[in-house]
């Protein structure tokens, strides 16, 4: 098509989606029992896409949204909602995604009003963007399908337990760009609990089952098509009263069933946990707590735990017996307004892996709030002394402490908060962590403008485990008025973490990667930036620029990995008629592919219609 043939089929169907749009209206009711609504928008343009992965495109494109809403003789018997898209981006709209997206998400419910209410929700999007995230960074690029469901359905009888069930199920196929890998995930899950109050007895209980499998990419694996397998079942029974000098009591069952599937690893694990407890508050001043637990496969909780990430390999365990049981009490007192005294006392014993692990434990903590020197003060410090036993033998004094402080200095507003960790006690209390955080945020207002500026960082270590720490650090900046806004941020991150299919994830708290784990290694940078503008009535401007540069390292596989994303939107509303354009650039690439970084650069110009059909 010749350059004028062109413009003059756009200018022909600009004229069409302007004059052709049917007027707005109101509300159908279609018959006497139903009622319906439709609305949305119609838009066409000039679009093209340049890619160093494939052929350059462009030319007319056609797109739109929807929004069909109704009610089928009232909204409390069924209300339905349907939002189908077509050829949607960011380019031309609020859609994230470098490509044109399109797809349909819907709900519905039924007897809403009733004792038997309802749900349905369904989801399908074709070519959208979505992240693989690295923690304290940037998210790196995909590019996919998925697709969820969902119903649920509750009963709610009157002097008989109240039901719910749900059922819900999902996937998604993903290529990380830069890679030309595929990747794909998908879930089911199950859920069905019930209530009920007898003679002051609050019981409750139910069953949760979930499966899951997952493709993994090889150049974060190693290996090619590296597929995982999980599933979980989790049984519970929980039982509380209130009892006298203001207090409750309570007993919870909780039975987990694991099973996980990966090259080379297949395990089954099942944990029984049983917890119980007592709070009184005798006086006004006064709460005493007494807690105890009890659990039949420590090893089974702690494989589960990693399991549920989805990672590639949990954990390989002997068949080497496994519990652990503890009591603690704690009493806190109120000396006057703001300024509290606890006490605590535990004891924990474990047996992990064959080895026996003991605990005693004391500690005593102050917490104090009150208003100082103009603004508000909080602060608290808890300091306990622990005595190990068994294998282990040794004693270690922990401390917990933090401190917040908001004040308005004449324009300034500042708000500051830091707290300090030193040998916490974790979840196998063989381990123990250490670390400190910080967050600051002050803003000022400069004439018509308010400036403000961020600062927060965190650094976490596991003492016992050389190299097993994480690092975050992220300072942003930010300019806004009546019309203007713009902003800068920096941030850098570096740990350890879990390879799962959203991404790297971190180590769940206290967990060490001696346990057999194959953790991965990340560190990088990101640096972003952005501005908006309505300089005018109807007129919208929008930019960003995000850039991240990391290395990962995954055994003997490591890479070198970047990924840079720049957008820009430029929107004019004139009544119900929006004239876009917007210009879309992603480049990214690992070095662990092999292949050349992905650049894809799209733009669009084109004119769009809301309208309200009925």
């Amino acid at each position: 098509m010749s350059s004028r043939n062109r413009f003059r089929a756009i200018g022909l169907a600009v004229a069409a989606l302007l004059c052709a749009v049917a007027p707005a209206g109101a509300q159908v009711q279609a018959g006497s029992e139903v009622l319906l609504n439709l609305d949305g928008s119609v838009s066409t343009g000039y679009s093209g896409s340049v890619t160093n992965q494939g052929p350059d495109s462009h030319g007319l494109i056609f797109g739109g949204t929807g929004n069909f809403t109704g009610s089928v003789h009232s909204p409390q018997f069924l209300s339905f909602d349907v939002a189908p898209f077509f050829n949607q981006s960011r380019d031309n709209s609020d859609y994230q995604s470098i490509t044109n997206s399109s797809g349909v998400t819907a709900s519905a419910t039924i007897f809403g009003g009733s004792q038997f209410p309802g749900y349905i929700s369904f989801s399908k999007v074709y070519n959208s963007e979505s992240n693989y995230a690295v923690p304290g960074l940037a998210n790196y690029a995909t590019n996919g399908n998925s697709e969820a469901l969902g119903v649920g359905w509750t009963a709610n009888l009157k002097n008989l337990p109240t039901l719910t069930f749900g059922y819900q199920q999902g996937s998604n196929d993903y290529t990380l760009y830069g890679t030309q890998q595929d990747s794909t995930s998908d879930f089911h899950s199950f859920f069905g609990n019930a209530a009920y109050t007898v003679d002051g007895f609050h019981l409750s209980g139910g069953i949760h089952y979930s499966d899951a499998s997952s493709l993994f990419p090889e150049v974060v694996t190693g290996q090619p098509n590296e597929k995982v397998t999980s599933d979980n079942t989790t049984l519970t029974f929980n039982m509380g009263r209130s009892i006298a000098l203001n207090g409750s009591t309570w007993l919870n069952f909780t039975r987990n069933t694991g099973e996980y599937d990966s090259p080379g690893i297949s395990n089954s694990q099942t944990a029984d946990i049983v917890t119980g407890g007592v709070s009184l508050k005798p006086t006004s001043k006064l709460n005493v707590q007494f807690n105890a637990d009890y659990n039949d496969n420590l090893a089974g909780t702690v494989f589960q735990a990693v399991a549920a990430t989805g990672t590639i390999a949990p954990l390989s365990l002997t068949e080497a017996p496994s519990h652990s049981w503890g009591f603690s009490g704690e009493a806190q007192y109120s000396l006057f307004a703001g300024l509290y005294v606890a006490g605590t006392a535990s004891r924990r014993e474990q047996l992990f892996l064959g080895t026996n692990f003991d605990s005693t434990a004391f500690g005593g903590s102050v917490n104090y709030g009150h208003n100082l020197l103009g603004g508000q003060f909080t602060a608290g410090v808890n300091v306990t002394h622990n005595s190990y036993g068994g294998n282990y033998g040794a004693s270690m004094l922990g401390l917990l402490s933090d401190v917040i402080y908001i004040r308005r200095f004449g324009a300034w507003s500042v708000s500051s908060s830091f707290n300090y960790s030193r040998d916490a006690e974790t979840q196998l209390i063989a381990y123990s962590t250490s670390g400190y955080g910080y967050s600051t945020s002050v803003s000022r207002r400069i004439g018509r403008l308010t400036w403000t500026g961020s600062a927060n960082g965190a650094k976490s270590l596991l003492n016992e485990v050389q190299g097993a720490n994480t690092f975050t650090q992220a300072y942003t900046v930010g300019l806004s008025g009546r019309w203007l806004g713009a902003s800068a941020g920096y941030s850098r991150s570096s740990g350890i973490g879990l390879i799962t299919p959203a991404g790297i994830t971190p180590l769940p708290p206290g967990l060490p990667p001696t346990l057999g784990l194959t953790p991965v290694s990340y560190a990088g940078t990101t640096y972003s930036a952005g501005v908006g503008s309505s300089p005018i009535r109807g007129l919208t401007i929008n930019g960003s620029f995000v850039q991240a540069q990391s290395n990962t390292a995954n055994g003997p596989l490591a890479s070198n990995n970047k990924t840079q994303q720049a957008y820009a939107y430029v929107n004019y509303r004139f009544r119900k008629v929006y004239f876009n354009s917007g210009y879309s650039r992603l480049l990214q690439g690992f070095t662990a592919s092999g292949l050349a970084p992905t650049m894809v650069s799209t733009y669009y110009v084109g004119v769009s219609r809301w309208f309200k059909a009925f």
